[in-house]
């Protein structure tokens, strides 16, 4: 059952890291102060990419189901 857990950790983590690196690079086209911090602070990309002008609700919703995956592993 460890096994499962740790694939689930990696999995979560692996599909934050996608989506976060999706938003950096809008962000990087925006600005480069904007995609830095997109990288370097995890929760600024739901900041950043809630905003009305730079809406970007796929992203999200998979750094979401991201981070509900991770959990998922290290709760079990």
């Amino acid at each position: 059952m460890g096994n499962m857990n740790t694939n689930l950790v990696l999995v979560g983590f692996l599909i934050m890291i996608i989506c976060q690196d999706i938003v950096a690079v809008k962000a990087f086209k925006k600005s480069v102060k904007e995609g830095i911090l997109c990288i370097m602070i995890p929760g600024y990309l739901l900041i950043y990419g809630s905003r009305e002008e730079t809406r970007q609700v796929k992203p999200l919703i998979g750094w979401l189901v991201g981070m509900a995956i991770l959990l998922m592993g290290i709760v079990r």
